[in-house]
């Protein structure tokens, strides 16, 4: 048996398809309740749930504990029981697997499989802890569906009418969801917006009311019960069953019995429980505002607005929403049971296929939405739940740290906007900058929101390995970001036109974030300061062409760099090794020096080698150190050259070696810092060998120089199996 479960912050519910009707119906727990309380009591005889568990939280007895759904995704402690931490998705563990195992006592029937309901703004983080928590109960998750959209599912079955407009507001014991759906023909069912905020629920209006009773018991007796722990447990607890009273009479009246004192009555009206918690219920409110905004809706647009969530048994909710909209809402389903029914109907339906995004434009609208002309028919009954299409969309935009065009400031570029249907995919290509002797990595910031970098969700830090190093340094990365069905993120890199996936290792956020809200340092991105030293073979094979020809090339490959981050020298090699010219940033006064190179100025042969002199100069530069060696025919005592070479790479020192002539390509392959910086090249090829090496040291060495990652569309990809 397949079975939907509302994993709620106050009570939950497990629902199936009954195969007699084909309709959802809720599976009662072993107490013959159809809504089981998310409280868990860890008892000495072991662990509590249902009416048992709720009684003891209620008169305050240890280790009861609840509203630690509010928590998942968090990865911290929730409680600590005998010595023994608990985190939210260990705690929702626990009731999912009682949850289990209670419908499976009552039905004779083995469950296996699920679909889960969360808050509709619940983000990626959260929606993970919710499956892993699944999966600790022996549940696998078929589907993660946002509550909103489960109710309007379990709405449709009885109430189907093409073309309505439903505004779902759901306010449940610890979060609220707002949520605009289309009913369209052939039995579709589209989420058009949804927005929400799973810190705002009933709890925040029992914890007003708890407040106001201490209070009242403070006035009427000169007691301050707030400084004894267990009076104001007990007095907390009464909030919740004097809101209940308060949503059939007032005023109420509620007797407590403080220890020292014996009882006492305060009365509390709903007038004042209305005043008392006005700005609660204005924040819904602005949140059904938003929703109509992001799809371009005003209420008149809106054909009905569908109460789910006990909560929304408060009189002050009905009264605020019509005197907002002009429509009385309607309550059309158990505002406990509708989430889990609506969950039982998703058991039946198909998995969607992806939607790619290649790039979202600037001026895009972030959801088209349906025309606002609503044409509504005959109400009619959908007896078979198979029939039944549910289109779900994005709630948070996904983007990714970036710098803006002037590189002054972080932003928040935008890969997936908001109220996109799900589930989707799109990929942007970056570009990258290798080097030999380090490991390439890329870091990836991935934001689920649409405000500024430091006021979204930041689910984790993704980093790219793998990245092979390429001839010239610059390489083309396509990174791939996704919504799955259930809208948990995910991030695929692959490099060039590779068919297959680099490892991404997830690393925690870092704590401190801060310099992402701060305006860029301008040193930041400055380009990465380059200490480059040509080392040009002056041996008496030089003379003539080869040497006029290296000078061309070299002259041609000062002008290439830019001038303004790097400093060159010139290095003479043959018998003797000279430093020619020391590293300068004056790029004619280098060129003159180069001019002025003589063959056979250190002598004719090759008994020595230039790498101690690189090693001495530039040994304590900063930034990028390059060293270019060009050399023709063999040279004497290369044992001695390729040790001395191989300090140098040690040292993070990146030597390219150019041979010409009768150069031997093994020696060019040991002193260079990879094989794609050995290069044995014809006479003809000097400058375009030169001017080559040039283009990957001007692009700023680093693949973290956020300023050198221009981005594109690219296609996206499928999921390797």
């Amino acid at each position: 048996m397949v079975v939907g479960i509302d994993l709620g912050t106050t009570f939950s519910a497990v629902a199936r398809i009954n195969p007699q009707t084909g309709l959802p119906e809720i599976i009662p727990n072993s107490e013959g309740s159809k809504i089981t309380p998310s409280i868990i009591q860890f008892a000495p005889g072991g662990l509590v749930f249902g009416s048992e568990a709720k009684d003891a939280f209620e008169v305050g007895e240890d280790n009861c504990i609840t509203t630690f759904k509010r928590n998942m995704g968090m990865g911290k402690e929730y409680c600590t029981i005998d010595g023994k931490e608990y985190t939210a998705e260990e705690l929702s563990a626990l009731l999912l697997t009682h949850l289990k195992e209670d419908a499976e006592q009552v039905s004779g029937e083995k469950i296996e499989e699920a679909v889960i309901t969360v808050p509709a703004y619940f983000y990626s983080k959260e929606r993970e802890a919710t499956i892993k928590s699944a999966r600790r109960a022996g549940l696998k998750v078929r589907k993660i569906i946002n509550e909103p959209t489960a109710a309007a599912i379990a709405y449709g079955l009885n109430h189907w009418r093409t073309n309505a407009k439903i505004l779902v507001y759901d306010l449940g014991g610890g979060t609220c969801d707002v949520t605009l759906t289309a009913m369209k023909n052939e039995s579709e069912l589209n989420t058009l917006g949804t927005f929400g905020d799973h810190y705002l629920g009933g709890r925040d209006w029992d914890a007003r009311l708890g407040d106001l009773l201490l209070k009242k018991i403070e006035a009427e007796t000169g007691i301050n019960p707030g400084e004894d722990r267990e009076t104001k447990i007990i007095v907390t607890r009464l909030a919740e069953n004097c809101k209940k009273q308060l949503s059939q009479k007032s005023p109420v009246k509620v007797p407590v019995s403080l220890p020292g004192f014996g009882q006492c009555t305060v009365e509390v009206t709903r007038e004042e429980f209305d005043s008392l918690t006005a700005d609660l219920i204005e924040r819904t409110g602005i949140l059904c505002k938003t929703v109509l905004d992001e799809v371009g809706f005003t209420w008149p647009d809106v054909t009905d607005i569908l109460l789910v969530g006990g909560s929304t048994r408060m009189p002050q909710v009905s009264a605020y929403l019509q005197r907002i909209s002009g429509k009385k809402p309607i309550a059309h389903v158990n505002p406990d049971e509708a989430v889990a029914l609506g969950a039982a109907v998703q058991t039946q339906l198909k998995d969607p296929t992806y939607n790619t995004l290649a790039v979202v434009p600037k001026d895009a609208k972030k959801n088209k939405g349906p025309d606002n002309k609503l044409s509504v028919v005959s109400e009619r009954r959908i007896t078979q739940v198979g029939i039944l299409t549910v289109n779900e969309v994005t709630t948070h935009a996904m983007g990714i740290i970036a710098v803006n065009e002037a590189g002054t400031e972080y932003i928040n570029e935008t890969i997936i906007p908001a109220n996109y249907p799900i589930p989707v995919k799109s990929a942007r290509a970056f570009n990258f900058y290798t080097r030999s002797n380090s490991d390439n990595e890329l870091d990836i910031y991935v934001l689920q929101g649409d405000k500024k970098p430091l006021e979204c969700a930041i689910p984790y830090k993704y980093v790219v390995t793998g990245i092979r190093h390429v001839k010239g340094g610059k390489t083309l990365i396509r990174i791939q970001y996704s919504y799955d069905q259930n809208a948990v993120i995910h991030v695929q890199a692959r490099q060039e036109q590779d068919t297959k996936d680099l490892p991404i290792r997830i690393e925690p956020v870092p704590e401190d974030m801060s310099k992402y809200g701060r305006p860029i340092e301008t040193e930041v991105f400055v380009p990465e300061t380059l200490s480059i030293l040509l080392a040009v073979d002056v041996s008496g094979s030089m003379s003539g062409d080869p040497l006029s020809d290296a000078q061309n090339a070299m002259c041609a490959f000062v002008d290439d760099i830019d001038i303004s981050s790097a400093e060159i020298g010139i290095i003479a090699v043959s018998d003797r090794v000279e430093l020619v010219y020391p590293l300068t940033d004056n790029a004619e006064k280098c060129k003159k020096a180069i001019r002025g190179i003589t063959c056979g100025q250190t002598g004719y042969g090759n008994d020595t080698h230039p790498f101690k002199l690189i090693r001495k100069e530039l040994g304590n530069r900063k930034g990028r150190r390059f060293a270019v060696i060009l050399a023709d025919g063999v040279w004497s005592n290369q044992d001695v050259a390729i040790r001395a070479a191989k300090e140098c790479h040690k040292e993070n020192i990146e030597i390219a070696a150019i041979g010409f002539g009768g150069a031997d390509e093994d020696f060019l392959r040991n002193i260079s810092s990879s094989d794609a910086n050995a290069l044995k090249v014809s006479q003809s090829e000097l400058t375009k060998t030169f001017g080559s090496i040039a283009q990957s040291m001007g692009s700023g060495g680093g693949g973290n120089n956020a300023r050198d990652r221009g981005s594109s569309g690219t296609e996206t990809w499928e999921e390797e199996e």
